[in-house]
């Protein structure tokens, strides 16, 4: 390997990217809290008896419009624009950075692998395994990266066709939880994750990694994250954050327009996760994926607007050590998930609703703002940054910062 094959220094990242990184991950954690927590688990008639229940449909249905599958959203651009920065600072050394790139896809699709057997949840091993077909994108032209970006985008909805025009009724059974699986009852998850054994609850969560996995089909996540990695590629290709981010007519259009696709799609109701079994079903999905992609892009054009031309600019910038280390920060939120709410630890699964899991959810978050200015005050980079570098690069960086 070349020695001149080496990270992006930090003159020459985007502020913006970080802060956008970091208010990733918090949207994320309010959204994975409802998995930890117990929440999409309980039986309906269960959930009408926690605390501060009509709060909770009102904030369920917010979460649904604003937060679900938003955030990862944004999380899988960066992921383009990540790879972007890297490949271009040496594209005349393709060979050398690719073998290099290759790597580190290979130990993210180890440190997700491992992740998955902790927490069904976990989504780096697929953003390795799709990484490893989207770097072939890499030399396309603009206008070639964006048709691709949208064809894959939608691309699985003609599947989901097919089994509406030929298997109206595949998979089709009665929900009794906002998560439930076809070959358990609400019921039985809820004795095993409450008084299981912790071989019991581990085996609970490689059934629901299995079940992930397969919902990621009707559910078009596949192909909908390699879309999603080539626009984010494509915004830096055409240099969008110097040129287009902080404009308020796109974020007035990114905006009303997500308002009004999703608000269309949670009228006419479905789900995401399912085979579609009417049209009414496929009408809900596209809606829903295109309010996804639109919302996403005005929060991204929000953010910009808000650092670059308002006063807010110090309290945006909060999010940015959190966005530098985050993916120590997106493993914490496992690891505490697992402490606050498994029974052989916090024992709290089951017991909060959707407003108290949000609440509790900003409280950490508040947590990794504080730890991680605290901790990038002394140390270059997060800890899991820093050692997934060095696999990478085959070289032990520095972890302290210089003394000054």
């Amino acid at each position: 390997m070349p020695e001149t094959i080496a990270p992006v220094k930090k003159k020459q990242r985007l502020e913006i990217l970080d802060i956008i990184r970091g208010f990733a991950i918090l949207g994320i954690i309010v959204a994975n809290i409802q998995s930890w927590s117990g929440y999409k688990f309980l039986p309906f008639d269960e959930l009408s008896t926690l605390p501060y229940h009509d709060y909770n449909d009102t904030l369920r249905y917010l979460f649904n419009f604003f937060i679900d599958t938003k955030f990862y959203t944004l999380f899988s651009m960066l992921f383009g624009i990540g790879f972007y920065l890297q490949f271009h600072k040496f594209r005349d050394e393709q060979g050398p950075f690719m073998k290099t790139y290759r790597r580190r896809l290979g130990f993210l699709l180890l440190f997700g692998a491992l992740h998955g057997l902790i927490w069904s949840g976990d989504i780096l091993f697929l953003y390795a395994a799709v990484g490893f077909v989207f770097v072939l994108f890499r030399n396309m032209s603009h206008k070639r990266l964006l048709l691709f970006a949208i064809f894959f985008y939608y691309v699985w909805l003609f599947y989901d066709i097919i089994f509406v025009l030929f298997f109206p009724e595949y998979m089709h059974y009665e929900t009794h939880a906002y998560k439930q699986y076809p070959d358990m009852t609400p019921e039985q998850i809820v004795d095993i994750m409450r008084d299981g054994s912790i071989i019991e609850v581990w085996r609970q969560n490689l059934h629901n990694l299995y079940w992930r996995y397969y919902d990621f089909i009707p559910s078009g996540r596949i192909t909908k994250i390699l879309a999603i990695f080539i626009f984010g590629y494509w915004l830096m290709s055409i240099d969008y954050f110097k040129r287009y981010a902080d404009s308020i007519k796109l974020f007035l259009f990114y905006f009303i327009t997500g308002v009004l696709f999703t608000y269309i799609a949670l009228e006419i109701g479905g789900s995401m996760a399912k085979w579609s079994h009417s049209m009414s079903d496929i009408t809900y999905k596209s809606l829903m994926v295109t309010g996804q992609i639109m919302l996403a892009m005005s929060y991204v054009n929000l953010l910009t607007i808000l650092y670059k031309r308002t006063f807010l600019a110090p309290v945006i910038d909060l999010f940015a050590p959190v966005g530098r280390m985050s993916f120590t920060n997106y493993l914490m939120h496992t690891l505490l998930g697992i402490v606050i709410f498994y029974h052989f630890a916090g024992a709290l699964w089951g017991t909060m609703g959707i407003y108290q899991v949000t609440l509790l959810a900003l409280a950490i978050y508040a947590f990794q703002v504080i730890f991680s200015i605290i901790w990038l005050k002394y140390f270059a980079f997060g800890p899991l940054e820093w050692g997934w570098r060095c696999l990478t690069y085959k070289k032990l960086f520095p972890l302290r910062r210089k003394a000054r």
